[in-house]
């Protein structure tokens, strides 16, 4: 059986109680993290966090001092070379050959994934365009600024339509325009079915982009939920004694409704309601509606947090 013939119910990536060792030192604790098909995670964490010692890990480039990493639910331990060719990896600085040019580097990074013919001339072309490399196509790789240099890194990445992408600051040296399309990229992989992580120092790109959010701080993962959660469960506040009609009024929006006191609410939306349409309920069943703010912090509060424990800041 191969990898992607295994159960669609496995995540596409496991980490089960990973942890790894360098120098006698520990420099992430053990982590346990799983991620689904489709879904793309954002992690962040302040520098020497261990964002990129858990990127490596996740790609099998290091191996795990403790714990294991399953692909598709197989051990990448076990299988290194059949696991890597489902998995994409963009490390911070793309490694390219200087003396290649741009498409020879994505030929013999193809080779090395098994492509061959005119399915890698096809994926080739068809990444040089999208990404905006075909005007490169023949410059070596030494000639190329930072901005090129990191398009042909994720054209690699992308190359052989990975179950796994992994992206270390993918937009290093990209403009707006280059980055959305980055971001439309990412979204159509995502769609296909490909798990992504991205890390990233700006908030703002996980937020625009990722749905969930994960925070490694000082080696240890601090925080790892759905995006969507920091905005679904709302507090609202309303005019004395309102809450019986609110709740009455709120039933077809609401998961779950929370009275605090007599003027109170904590309100967790359907995935198919909105804050807005909160508001408009309310109003529209004659309520005072005299506040309403997410009940769970944002991202920004909650990396602040994370980053400023123990006596540190966010760099």
């Amino acid at each position: 059986m191969t990898i992607r013939a295994m159960s669609s119910l496995l995540p596409r990536l496991a980490l089960h109680a990973v942890s790894r060792r360098r120098a006698g030192r520990t420099v992430l604790k053990p982590t346990t993290l799983h991620l689904a098909a489709g879904e793309v995670l954002g992690l962040l964490g302040v520098n020497g966090a261990g964002k990129s010692t858990t990127l490596m890990l996740m790609a099998g480039v290091l191996a795990p001092s403790g714990g294991r990493v399953e692909l598709n639910g197989a051990d990448l331990g076990e299988v290194p070379e059949r696991a890597r060719r489902h998995i994409g990896y963009l490390p911070e600085h793309a490694p390219l050959w200087p003396e290649l040019s741009v498409r020879e580097q994505l030929d013999a990074h193809g080779h090395l994934r098994g492509l061959r013919g005119k399915g890698l001339a096809a994926a080739r072309e068809a990444l040089l365009q999208r990404l905006d490399l075909a005007p490169l196509a023949r410059r070596l790789c030494a000639q190329l600024s930072l901005g090129q240099r990191q398009r042909v890194g994720l054209a690699c990445a992308l190359l052989h339509q990975p179950d796994v992408l992994i992206l270390d600051e993918p937009g290093t040296g990209l403009d707006p325009v280059q980055t959305e399309n980055l971001r439309g990229l990412l979204r159509e992989r995502a769609a296909a079915g490909a798990a992504i992580v991205l890390s990233t120092h700006l908030l703002a790109e996980v937020t625009a982009l990722c749905s969930r959010a994960a925070i490694l701080h000082q080696g240890e993962l601090r925080h790892d939920a759905p995006l969507r959660a920091a905005h679904a469960t709302w507090r609202v506040t309303l005019g004395t004694r309102q809450t019986e009609p609110a709740c009455a009024a709120l039933t077809a929006l609401a998961e779950a409704i929370e009275v605090e006191d007599a003027q109170h609410l904590r309100v967790q939306l359907r995935s198919d309601a909105d804050a807005a349409l909160l508001a408009r309920t309310l109003v529209g069943a004659n309520l005072a509606l005299l506040g309403l703010e997410p009940a769970t912090p944002p991202l920004a509060r909650v990396f602040m947090d994370i980053a400023a424990s123990r006596g540190e800041r966010a760099a």
